[in-house]
């Protein structure tokens, strides 16, 4: 099996203010069973206007975060955020096994860090393309 053979490369010229929720989505037809999938998303993502705040920006796999080996997600913490509207090039890299053959539903949402931080004004997107990547991968050494 060559894992070059099945990728899928989706791109969104829309800008999102939203602070919760799901921002795109990706269709992907996973080959195989016992492969992983491998993902990232590359984009401008900020947080503003506010002081000890966080944003988390995550991908689910037909709705669920991947449990194997863990969550793909990154966040963005700002101890004084108030007045700043910095938008930067980020990227969010992982790989999730246990995902079974077929057609999956590939997302990318943004919410709270769930640790104590206030939730931030979270924006994705701005001026540049966004990319989810999509590849279906050997699965890694135990």
């Amino acid at each position: 099996m060559c894992s070059h053979l099945n990728w899928k490369e989706c791109t969104f010229t829309r800008e999102d203010g939203k602070d919760t929720g799901e921002l795109y989505s990706c269709q992907f037809m996973k080959n195989y069973t016992q492969t992983a999938l491998h993902v990232y998303f590359a984009g401008n993502l900020r947080i503003a206007s506010c002081d000890n705040c966080c944003s988390r920006w995550y991908f689910t796999f037909n709705g669920a975060e991947c449990s194997s080996p863990g969550r793909i997600d990154g966040a963005y913490y700002m101890a004084t955020a108030a007045g700043k509207n910095l938008h930067r090039h980020r990227q969010i890299e992982g790989h999730c096994n246990n995902i079974h053959k077929g057609r999956v539903r590939v997302g990318f949402w943004v919410g709270n860090c769930n640790n104590g931080h206030a939730l931030a004004d979270a924006y994705t997107g701005w001026t540049t393309m966004s990319r989810i990547f999509i590849e279906e991968v050997a699965r890694a050494q135990q």
